[in-house]
């Protein structure tokens, strides 16, 4: 069996779908990007060629570059992704099931599913990879439906170079808490749960739940009042859903019966979401230095 990170369904209210910089406090947008930066010049050296410097940074310019792309092309961009390898998925599988060739499918397993073993063997690639990859239909079309319903408002929000960068933080954490949760927490707690040991067969975890966790997380955190319809039909706030969502992980983790939900990855990556809000984007927007 291999082990699969899910997300239980919910979805925003059709207000609170997109995000508006009105709703953004001491927050105003400039008509034209300023070549130069005012806060560049807070720093020490306060010169114009360290503030020409900072904007021929590489990693500068192919954030802009990523920024002036159309929001909905990089949310495409990333859903499509994700689609593409959960067709390299089924090729992979339907062929093992024709042809008895199961060199496809090893490949999958190996750099598209993320597990200890894979770790100590040196495939760290998998930290990431396994956030793009989703190998049944129903796991695929949940996590894409919540992300694009909350990809939009968020890469409004932050941008889409940081919605990128959140989007692989998120997963490459989801990914880690998981791996140490499996090779050092849960044996802990099948020591206390003898009669209750987990002996199913774990290959690995894969799918885009940490991403997706920690997306909706900071949008939580930066709009907590925001109306969330909990299986379509629940309106709760932001804040409150997420919140249920991560005590219940919590407690599915606790237990040795977590079935084939990656409880603790999920944890991770809600952690980044809320932490990147908290850490990062907070103390800008209270200094008004955050940029789009």
């Amino acid at each position: 069996m291999i082990f699969l990170s899910d997300l239980t369904m919910f979805s925003t209210a059709r207000g609170a779908r997109k995000l508006t910089l009105e709703n953004i406090p001491k927050i105003t947008r400039l008509a034209t990007r300023s070549y130069i930066r005012p806060h560049y010049y807070n720093n020490k050296e306060g010169s114009l060629s360290s503030a020409l410097k900072s904007q021929k940074n590489p990693f500068n310019q192919f954030g802009t570059k990523i920024n002036n792309l159309p929001p909905n092309a990089v949310l495409w961009t990333v859903i499509g992704t994700n689609v593409g390898v959960f067709g390299l998925w089924q090729y992979s599988i339907n062929t093992y099931k024709t042809f008895g060739d199961d060199s496809r499918l090893n490949f999958m397993v190996k750099n598209f599913m993320c597990s200890p073993s894979h770790i100590e063997n040196g495939r760290i690639h998998t930290l990431l990879t396994s956030a793009f990859s989703h190998k049944s239909l129903d796991h695929l079309g949940l996590n894409m439906f919540v992300l694009y319903t909350m990809g939009q408002g968020v890469i409004e929000f932050i941008g889409a170079s940081r919605f990128l960068l959140l989007y692989a933080g998120a997963g490459i954490t989801a990914s880690l808490v998981g791996v140490g949760y499996r090779k050092y927490i849960k044996p802990m707690l099948e020591k206390g749960y003898r009669q209750q040991r987990d002996n199913s067969l774990f290959l690995g975890s894969l799918g885009a739940s940490g991403s997706v966790m920690g997306i909706t997380t900071l949008y939580a955190c930066a709009f907590p009042r925001a109306t969330f319809l909990v299986f379509f039909i629940i309106p709760m706030p932001a804040i409150a859903v997420v919140g249920l969502f991560a005590a219940y992980d919590i407690y599915k983790a606790s237990t040795i019966h977590n079935g084939i939900v990656d409880s603790a990855a999920h944890l991770g990556g809600a952690a980044y979401g809320a932490g990147y809000y908290l850490l990062r984007m907070r103390p800008m927007l209270r200094a008004g230095r955050w940029r789009f």
